[in-house]
């Protein structure tokens, strides 16, 4: 079953104005691409992918839309990136047969990422332990599943609010989760200098909030 893209209100209280977008969607194959064009290597994708694909651009479209008061069917750049209006930023993110978008105006903060992530079981986040957390975060999350799921998609909100501004990969093992509270918010700091705007040691914060089974986290880039 598809549902339309619904406006979220996961936090209060943020320091930029933006919008949040969720959907459910269908994986079958034949979804409805409501008139959106997909890039030649996702027409040739997987269905599954397609689907992805396609609620991920309806949610940003639509999130875009509730901002702006234009929506807009976001292209993809060579790296795969989505290629966001003139004047706005945003980010994507799925898991399973959800999907969510944001956008923010450009001139409102330097950048944005969003994730979205089923909380993890024990076997779940033993495997992903150590690709994703550095040696001082298997010291003291490794036994918890959801502290192991904050982290992991906290550095992958990390990261794409980031990569706009480096155009560079970032590892899991660049960044590391500090700290975090019951008000659904977090602290990150890099482990390594990535530029001197971001040096070894600058603290981000990051919001994280429950939705169900999956986790949402947003990072959001200020001055």
């Amino acid at each position: 079953m598809e549902s339309g893209p619904k406006l979220l209100h996961p936090w209060q209280g943020e320091p930029v104005d933006y919008r949040c977008v969720a959907m459910r969607f269908s994986r079958e194959p034949g979804a409805a691409d409501l008139g959106i064009a997909l890039p030649d290597r996702i027409a040739r994708a997987a269905p599954r992918r397609r689907a992805e694909w396609l609620a991920g651009r309806r949610c940003a479209s639509e999130a875009l839309r509730l901002l702006t008061g234009h929506g807009a069917c976001l292209g993809m750049a060579p790296d795969r990136s989505p290629l966001w209006p003139g004047g706005t930023l945003g980010s994507i993110s799925h898991s399973g047969d959800v999907a969510v978008a944001i956008a923010a105006r450009a001139d409102s903060c330097l950048g944005i990422g969003l994730d979205i992530e089923r909380v993890m079981d024990g076997q779940g986040a033993s495997e992903v332990a150590p690709e994703a957390l550095t040696p001082r975060e298997r010291r003291h999350l490794a036994n918890d599943p959801f502290s192991v799921t904050l982290a992991f998609s906290a550095k992958e909100s990390l990261f794409k609010a980031l990569y706009p501004l480096l155009r560079r990969p970032m590892s899991f093992q660049l960044s590391e989760l500090i700290a975090w509270g019951d008000q659904g918010t977090a602290r990150l700091r890099l482990v390594e200098e990535l530029s001197p705007q971001f040096p070894a040691g600058r603290e981000i914060e990051a919001r994280f909030a429950r939705l169900g089974d999956l986790l949402l986290t947003r990072v959001l880039v200020t001055a």
